[in-house]
């Protein structure tokens, strides 16, 4: 099925963050991607089993608030991804489950949020 052409594609979520060096590190680090760094921008080289990647913006305001929209990620061993937010910065959350899903909220060097999910994918993946 061929999409229509006014039907926006999504190519990638970008992070707004103040160190682009470090967050372009951290999030490149943490799902084994290469990255680059151009700025204001820092890009995450797409992974083979992935359809969006990640960019960072580097933007002059801090962090304020909850983040509205997160990154929801899956894995198929919960406790080591947890151990290697930790190993490169960031910070993990209490454990929340709703009925077979397993997951904690993590926050990135700057405190932007994600979910990191134990072995569960979407349909059709």
């Amino acid at each position: 099925m061929e999409r229509k052409p006014e039907v926006p594609l999504l190519i990638a979520s970008t992070i707004d963050c103040s160190d682009l060096e470090r967050m372009t590190r951290f999030w490149g680090e943490l799902l084994d991607v290469e990255f680059t760094i151009s700025e204001p921008f820092g890009f995450l080289a797409p992974a083979t089993d992935r359809k969006v990647t990640i960019w960072l913006q580097q933007v002059p305001e801090e962090k304020a608030g909850k983040n509205r929209v997160h990154l929801d990620f899956v894995v198929s061993d919960l406790d080591a991804a947890l151990e290697r937010v930790v190993s490169l910065g960031g910070s993990v959350g209490d454990r929340q489950q709703w009925h077979d899903f397993v997951w904690n909220t993590c926050s990135d060097p700057e405190g932007n949020v994600f979910d990191i999910m134990q072995g569960q994918k979407p349909d059709g993946e």
